[in-house]
């Protein structure tokens, strides 16, 4: 295996995390180990040099002289040679799936579902990333390929070691992909069975979006998928009227809400769309108060998954247009049950380094170079710590200089009771302090097990485990509320000088679940410097007023 996978945490709480994926692509060798693949880029030579025959190399540029044939030919190439896929139908006229594009999604599905352990309470406790996993996804809207199914099943999820079962006969994973085109269902059926996958992924017509006969309210693509998973034998029932549980629901939405916008060209260089039919590119909402396209089908999911809540623990999709992101990342902060609690909600940018070898030149290949976005949401309660939640930007330390006569040990516990003295008078804030030793979890992982000096602080009313939120609080807050501030102290060098001081740095980490909770932190922060140093005004006066006492105050008397 060749590929490689890069997660970044995002600079900022309000940017996307970066997931790159790289899948090197060198066609000469891929030509002459597959045939077809040899016999498509001779084609595409042929074409490139006729286009330069007519000096039309300008603007004719290898985007816009790829076809589908090739597209197949190399999807297929690449399929089989990094993961063992056999991929035989991908008809003509049908969304031939780039490789890299996908494996982005499913890798960071995976580092998704690994983060369950330690930001999730329900699992986080066992400490096992497997713990309480139902080992089951959905695909919506699979398409003919199934690709996402396909590399679910591979080293690039499944057979990762850190989610694969130890009873690998009895507790494999299962996929269900669904979709409401016939043919696709039939194309997608023929490569689950060339590859012997027919026990592990199911796939499934289903009918579009609809009305219930109920309230005459709208049920989409979830609603749909779940009611063929309650009817199969491969996924294990557990409620009678919502059907199997599941780790995970995946989609890569219709991107146009209109047919017209799948057949008028492209703005800038009048090319044609990619091929696709009407059932993979365009998306209409049964309710005509609700818009079409990716946004209108992830707001169906949102609101499929409402209803569903717990029985699927995270809800995911890939988006192709930022603004798109934008207002989904907005209708979420809404829906009851994650009420605007960033802990549950994940946003990442999925980049690929779409470098291609051909004659033994390295080249970019620029008719899939778009970035895409991904978007998660859970109805799961989150940890305080989690890192999706940790504040990365503005002040995150400070040294402190301590005058120290005997050990630098009381310097520590100098700036630990100066700590605790600042967030106990808070002005119209009641915290709560705790004195312990924690590990840090800077960059989203710990410090090895080494623990430093701490003063975490929290609000008062989210201290008692029996204390009910208030009326204005998300009820899916974490236990430690709208925000958690963990100040470390740790001596940052000694020197030996007039005042014999010694510098003591607190590195601050913060985790602000919500808009209250980061207009908290930023408060606090904002102060502890000046307070936490004595280099502010207001100590400043104190010890001018002190300095003025002392030099009013009568000399002692002589005996």
């Amino acid at each position: 295996m060749t590929f490689t996978y890069q997660f970044t945490l995002s600079s900022t709480t309000s940017s996307p995390d970066t997931s790159r994926f790289s899948l090197p692509c060198k066609f000469d060798q891929l030509a002459s180990a597959y045939p077809e693949f040899h016999h498509e880029l001779d084609g595409l030579k042929k074409r490139r040099r006729k286009g330069h025959d007519n000096d039309r190399s300008s603007t004719h540029t290898l985007s816009s002289q790829v076809n589908h044939s090739f597209n197949a030919a190399l999807t297929r190439a690449l399929l089989h040679n990094h993961f063992g896929l056999h991929m035989p139908s991908l008809p003509e006229g049908r969304l031939c799936p780039p490789v890299p594009n996908r494996c982005n999604y499913v890798a960071w599905l995976k580092q998704l579902v690994l983060s369950n352990s330690t930001d999730l309470y329900r699992f986080c406790n066992a400490g096992d990333a497997s713990h309480d996993l139902q080992y089951r996804g959905i695909d919506i809207g699979t398409g003919v390929s199934a690709i996402y199914p396909l590399l679910l099943t591979t080293s690039l999820f499944a057979k990762c070691s850190k989610l694969s079962c130890n009873d690998t006969q009895s507790t494999k994973w299962k996929f269900l992909a669904t979709d409401i085109d016939p043919v696709a269902i039939e194309s997608a059926s023929k490569n689950v069975h060339a590859n012997q996958l027919q026990d592990e992924i199911c796939v499934a017509l289903v009918e579009q979006s609809s009305s219930s006969s109920t309230g005459n309210v709208a049920r989409g693509p979830l609603f749909a998928a779940m009611e063929v998973a309650k009817k199969e034998s491969m996924f294990k029932q557990e409620d009678a009227e919502l059907g199997p549980k599941f780790d995970f629901v995946l989609t890569n939405p219709p991107f146009y809400a209109t047919v017209e916008e799948v057949i008028t060209p492209r703005a800038g260089d009048k090319r044609s769309r990619t091929d696709i039919s009407v059932n993979e590119g365009v998306y209409t909402s049964a309710n005509v108060e609700s818009e079409g396209g990716e946004v209108g089908f992830i707001e169906a999911i949102i609101h499929d998954s409402s209803f569903f809540q717990k029985h699927v623990t995270w809800y995911t999709s890939l988006i192709a247009k930022r603004s798109s992101l934008d207002s989904i990342y907005q209708k979420l902060q809404s829906v009851e049950g994650i009420w605007g609690n960033r802990g549950q909600i994940r946003t990442v940018e999925f980049q690929q380094d779409n470098i291609y070898e051909e004659n033994g030149e390295r080249k970019k290949k620029e008719h899939n170079s778009r970035v895409r976005w991904g978007i998660a949401w859970t109805f799961e309660q989150a940890v305080g710590r989690v890192r999706s939640c940790m504040v990365r930007g503005g002040l995150l330390s400070f040294v402190v200089s301590i005058p120290v006569s005997d050990d630098v040990v009381d310097a520590v516990n100098e700036v630990s009771s100066r700590l605790i003295t600042y967030f106990n008078g808070v002005r119209d804030l009641s915290l709560k302090c705790i004195d312990e030793y924690r590990e840090r979890i800077t960059d989203g992982t710990t410090n090895g097990g080494v623990k430093e000096r701490c003063i975490a602080v929290i609000e008062e009313r989210f201290s008692g485990a029996s204390t009910s939120h208030n009326e204005q609080d998300n009820r899916n807050l974490p236990h430690e509320g709208h925000f958690v501030m963990d100040a470390f102290i740790s001596i940052k060098n000694t020197h030996q000088n007039s005042s014999d001081n010694v510098d003591v740095e607190v590195c601050l980490e913060m985790f602000a679940h919500t808009t209250y909770g980061m207009m908290l932190v930023n408060k606090i922060r904002g102060q502890m410097p000046g307070e936490i140093g004595r280099t502010n005004r207001r100590w400043r006066r104190l010890l001018k007023r002190q300095l003025a006492s002392s030099s009013s105050s009568p000399p002692a008397c002589k005996s």
